[in-house]
């Protein structure tokens, strides 16, 4: 990516909305090959390309490999097979750029294709998706280069101008290196129990509200209490004495 606030929505749509091909293209030319996936409900833990025996890297690749970008493809397949119908609308975009941080706030709507008449349905889940990205040097191809050749390209920045826009936009592009999706509890309780599970986790919330602030208007009374039993006790002390 160039300009991730602007490219990024594009890259979702694909994502969520796009076939197996143009699935497996964006994750190929935005995802690092090592990028990690972290969610409420599954996890992909970050690691390199790994040799796959035969016959198992017949369900992977002609490479005979395995990283840990082929399994978030994975994910957004699943995704996609259980939910052929997926919207979603990007509420606001924020680019940390110090941080290298990419923040998007959303809602989507996630619907199982086998229960008849929308029966269940996640609608309108608030998430916040954090996206690490990475600026690395780019080939002609507009691939990451190897750390090698990485390390080569990065050598200009430190003598010449390293804040030319224009200059390292030739040569440097933005990659997703992890995603983390956080939702609330009650949101994500939609997808595991849309009839009433997230209103059930709101009425539990209101009640330790209630909790606190009876806590708070008993506690000068449980206090006096606890100052008398003291004096009582330091009474019964001095008379033994």
């Amino acid at each position: 990516m160039d300009q991730p606030v602007r490219e990024i929505p594009g890259i979702i749509t694909a994502l969520t909305q796009g076939n197996s091909e143009e699935r497996a293209k964006t994750l190929e030319d935005y995802f690092l090959p090592d990028a990690y996936f972290v969610h409420p409900l599954c996890r992909v833990p970050s690691f390199g390309d790994r040799a796959i025996p035969f016959p198992f890297s017949l369900l992977t690749s002609p490479t005979r490999t395995l990283n840990s970008r082929w399994l978030v493809l994975m994910i957004y397949n699943w995704y996609r097979i259980l939910s052929p119908k997926i919207l979603f609308a990007i509420d606001s975009i924020v680019f940390d750029r110090r941080a290298g941080l990419l923040y998007l706030t959303m809602r989507q709507t996630f619907t199982l294709w086998f229960v008849p008449f929308d029966l269940w349905q996640a609608k309108d889940v608030k998430l916040v998706t954090v996206l690490e990205l990475a600026l690395l040097p780019v080939g002609e191809d507009g691939r990451p280069l190897p750390l090698s050749r990485a390390a080569a390209a990065a050598a200009p920045l430190t003598t010449t101008a390293a804040d030319d826009d224009d200059h390292r936009q030739d040569r440097y592009r933005f990659f997703i290196r992890g995603q983390e999706d956080h939702y609330h509890v009650e949101e994500w309780l939609k997808f595991i129990a849309p009839w009433g599970g997230n209103l059930l986790w709101m009425a539990g919330q209101l009640f330790s509200t209630l909790v606190c602030a009876v806590g708070v208007v008993l506690w000068p009374f449980t206090l006096v209490r606890a100052v008398k039993r003291k004096q009582v006790q330091m009474q019964a002390w001095t008379k033994d004495a």
